[in-house]
């Protein structure tokens, strides 16, 4: 874990780098999501400063063209299965981890780590990753039925909120027919085994 001076050096970079990457609106949304994570952070007892960090980095390789995340992620060795093939955009956060690594130095494998998860989730996944997995649900700018309650829950337990949030997109997926990530449905079954474990 980078040392407070560091890590001052960094959040820097990190805004300059979101900033000359992405557009007014996704920038917007990049620097609420950062204040949201930092703020869940601050509730939950973890580190502030490197939920800001994720939340400045989640979405630097948001509006890559497609063809460029799938042509960067096999450049870098960033795993790139069937589903990603179809929808590269999923790529857009193992790019960003990538692309912070190799352009801001960065070694903080747990912020790096929530980067790359944000969009599908993981099963395993670390406080900090579900700090910033709900934050980009729940941000300020987001308007949509649901997110009052999750902003409640997210401030309660963030794990039951990523769920929630998670069981929400798989049947708003479901509803227009689409298909869900592999690994978030992963994430989901984990969750349930876990909670029928605690049951019996």
């Amino acid at each position: 874990m980078a040392d407070r001076e560091d890590l001052d050096g960094l959040l820097e970079r990190a805004q300059d780098l979101a900033r000359g990457r992405l557009s007014a609106e996704r920038y917007g949304h990049t620097l609420r999501v950062a204040q949201t994570a930092e703020r869940l952070a601050r509730l939950h007892g973890l580190d502030p400063r490197r939920a800001r960090l994720a939340g400045l980095l989640h979405d630097a390789a948001r509006e890559m063209p497609p063809e460029r995340l799938l042509e960067l992620a096999e450049r870098w060795g960033v795993p790139v299965g069937p589903f990603e093939r179809r929808n590269p955009k999923l790529l857009h956060g193992p790019v960003a981890a990538e692309l912070a690594r190799r352009e801001l130095g960065l070694s903080d494998e747990e912020v790096l780590r929530a980067i790359r998860e944000h969009t599908t989730g993981s099963p395993g996944m670390g406080p900090l990753s579900l700090a910033l997995y709900v934050a980009d649900k729940i941000e300020p700018g987001r308007d949509y039925p649901s997110v009052k309650k999750l902003r409640e829950l997210a401030r309660a337990d963030l794990r039951e909120a990523a769920l929630e949030a998670l069981r929400r997109a798989v049947a708003y997926n479901e509803r227009r027919g689409r298909k869900t990530h592999p690994q978030s449905l992963e994430w989901l079954r984990e969750a349930e085994r876990a909670a029928q474990r605690r049951v019996e």
